[in-house]
């Protein structure tokens, strides 16, 4: 097997774990809300529960997501998020219009 195939393989796995992980999350988000509020709304130190929970949703169904795309075979290109050399960057004149005061 390629190694695309073997990612692909690897993806579908992890789409099905971080899928049915996110809908265990979003069942409990459910079925426990009224607790969660409650215990949200205590202050102090329970302020970061929200906070904590939005994180962990957000990694689980970015991964679930992730690996869909991948699965399916749509890839970010090689170029994508590749930075410029600064050597090669060409320094840009500023040919904006200034206001000017004369008294």
């Amino acid at each position: 097997m390629t190694t695309v195939q073997e990612r692909r393989k690897k993806a579908k796995k992890d789409a099905l774990l971080f899928g049915a992980v996110s809908c265990a999350l979003y069942a409990g988000a459910f079925v426990y809300a009224d607790a969660m509020v409650t215990m949200f709304a205590k202050g102090g130190m329970y302020t970061m529960l929200p906070i904590v929970t939005v994180f962990l949703f957000s990694y689980v169904h970015g991964n679930f997501a992730g690996s869909v795309w991948t699965a399916l075979g749509i890839e970010a290109s090689a170029k994508a998020g590749r930075k410029t050399d600064k050597a090669d960057a060409a320094k840009r004149t500023d040919s904006r219009n200034r206001a000017t005061v004369t008294a």
